[in-house]
């Protein structure tokens, strides 16, 4: 199958053929659930950070809460979110819970914690069947250190040695990821930085695109170009997809894994997408399963489903076989969740 690899990789769940049955029932796959706001990495962008946020984390009993309530919508998995999840005191009963539940995790974490042996341990037993995602923007420290806070050198190596102990302990390249958050600064280097994790570690990229939410209103200066975006989307395909007549342009996945998640954030916000900050509903006010139900549509971004009623060119473009443009730069940049992706470079190409 010539474009395997985008189905499969690009939609991150180990078990793809399961994500794009539920992506055609307009079904929710895995919920998002942002644990907490600490974070030792310190991105200056960071989309979820606020000065001074008035919850550092979700309540345990919330967390449990919607676990119980994913497993009476018969979602499959958590992606545990931050901050990074593995600062949390109980993110590992967290994740058992989760299993007896019959719940698969996926860990979204900066890959710091990992540096450690045994958070590296417990990491691989409680994500068996799902991926662990480390977030590492660039290798070049001078870089690093312009969008981070602490120590470049000893941050950047914490995170390779976290990767290096999650493989040895026996999680599969394939079901693990690099997360780079591209930015202005970042397009330096990232063939680089892609490469290495490709060809060294064996993992693929997800190439994130920095919006102006949280901490990166203050950054605006960050946010790459189209032609900056076209440039590292066209070096990732190369590199990870190399077989691939198909892409998904400036989004960091394809359509099946955004289109069958949703976010429960810190302070219990039921979104879109961890990246789209906009409330359908609270679970500290209503169910979840009555906020899905009430707000389905949206939430799973289902007037897309069709590509020929989307904007743009996106009707027409070869690419809707799994792509969709990136959702939140939609929102973020027109303040709409389904019009084009204004920073697809196919969207201007006549």
């Amino acid at each position: 199958m010539k474009d395997h690899a985008v189905v499969t990789r690009g939609g991150f769940h180990p078990n793809y053929e399961e994500e794009i049955r539920y992506f055609k029932e307009n079904k929710v796959y895995s919920i998002q659930i942002e644990s907490n706001l600490s974070c030792s990495q310190g991105c200056l962008y960071c989309y979820a950070s606020f000065d001074n946020p008035k919850v550092q984390e979700l309540p345990e009993k919330d967390i449990k809460t919607v676990m119980s309530a994913a497993v009476n919508m018969d979602v499959r998995c958590i992606d545990w979110l931050g901050g990074d999840p593995l600062l949390r005191k109980d993110w590992y009963p967290l994740m058992k819970y989760a299993i007896q539940l019959g719940l698969i995790n996926n860990i979204w974490t900066s890959g710091i914690p990992l540096q450690h042996r045994e958070v590296a341990r417990k990491a691989v037993e409680v994500t068996k069947g799902g991926f662990i995602s480390v977030h590492l923007d660039t290798l070049d420290e001078k870089i690093y250190q312009q969008l981070h806070k602490g120590d470049p050198k000893t941050q950047i190596q914490a995170i390779l040695k976290g990767v290096e102990n999650v493989q040895e302990l026996g999680k599969k390249p394939e079901q693990m990821m690099n997360c780079i958050t591209f930015t202005k600064p970042v397009a330096k280097d990232v063939r680089n930085t892609i490469q290495y994790f490709y060809e060294k570690k064996g993992m693929n990229t997800c190439l994130t695109q920095l919006c102006p939410s949280g901490l990166a209103q203050d950054h605006r200066e960050w946010v790459p170009t189209q032609k900056e975006i076209q440039t590292a989307c066209e070096i990732r395909d190369a590199i990870n997809y190399p077989d691939s007549s198909l892409s998904f342009c400036s989004m960091d996945t394809n359509k099946f894994y955004c289109g069958g998640m949703i976010c429960v954030t810190v302070d219990g916000d039921v979104t879109p997408c961890s990246v789209i900050r906009k409330s359908y509903g609270n679970i500290h006010l209503a169910p979840l399963a009555t906020i899905v139900k009430n707000h389905r549509k949206e939430l799973l971004f289902m007037p897309l489903r069709a590509p020929s009623s989307m904007n743009g060119t996106c009707s027409s473009c070869k690419n809707s076989e799994v792509c969709w443009g990136c959702r939140a730069t939609a929102f973020y940049e027109q303040g709409d969740l389904y019009g084009k992706d204004p920073k697809c470079y196919r969207n201007n190409k006549k």
